[in-house]
């Protein structure tokens, strides 16, 4: 059930790890750690937390929609319209972070603008 001023913005699993990424690298870098196969996420340093920052209740939001995916490949996030200016930020400062391959960049700028529209809507 969707609180009042909020909407439910839905993403692809590719969208929502490169969201993930651009928040953790705001948040705390150090979240994000090589593995035997591939990147992994200290949640637990979050999970550990008394009072987790408002960025930090997001990635454990975001998370909560990553390991809730059903079998159509498209996982539900309920989004405030802050939560939604706050990702669509994080994907900003992320492009310019680095190069990306085109498809990226792509992705991304259509992520933003579904994530803009939220905010414009409320």
């Amino acid at each position: 059930m969707l609180r009042e001023g909020d909407l439910e913005i839905q993403f692809t699993v590719d969208e929502l790890i490169l969201t993930l990424v651009g928040l953790i690298r705001e948040v705390d870098p150090t979240l994000l750690r090589q593995g035997r196969e591939g990147f992994q996420v200290d949640f637990q340093t979050i999970e550990r937390k008394e009072q987790p920052s408002e960025d930090e209740r997001l990635l454990l939001k975001l998370r909560g929609a990553l390991e809730g995916a059903g079998d159509t490949g498209q996982y539900g996030l309920q989004l405030s319209w802050a939560e939604g200016r706050r990702l669509a930020d994080a994907l900003e400062k992320l492009e310019r972070l680095q190069q990306w391959a085109p498809d990226v960049l792509a992705m991304s700028g259509s992520l933003k603008s579904r994530l803009m529209g939220l905010t414009e809507s409320a």
